[in-house]
């Protein structure tokens, strides 16, 4: 259970580092209800990320289909798009397996 809930936190910290200084102010010690609000809130945040992430990325593809665009430019946006839809898919996965760790647990 311990290596779950450092798992857990370690993906948690990983995101937030990731968010950038907005997040700094961000404190583990608060309340859980406020825990779970900024947990929520950050979530949210970096699916509106991936999904800006990824419209850049599809406007460069277009833009280098019509021959208008830079291929740099074209591969540096799908390598990012590529980054951060592998973090979340790892964050996922962490959160499932701290899910199903739980849910073994004797009462």
């Amino acid at each position: 259970m311990d290596t779950t809930i450092t798992n857990a936190a370690g993906a948690y910290a990983d995101a937030l580092k990731r968010m950038g200084p907005s997040a700094a102010g961000t404190e583990l010690s608060t309340a859980p209800a406020n825990r779970l609000g900024a947990f929520g809130e950050m979530l949210a945040q970096q699916v509106n990320n991936i999904e800006s992430t990824g419209k850049a990325s599809e406007a460069a593809a277009t833009q280098a289909a019509a021959g208008q665009g830079n291929l740099v430019d074209l591969v540096t946006q799908v390598a990012e798009a590529e980054v951060m839809l592998q973090t979340a898919v790892t964050v996922r996965d962490r959160v499932i397996s701290a899910y199903q760790e739980i849910m073994r647990m004797p009462i």
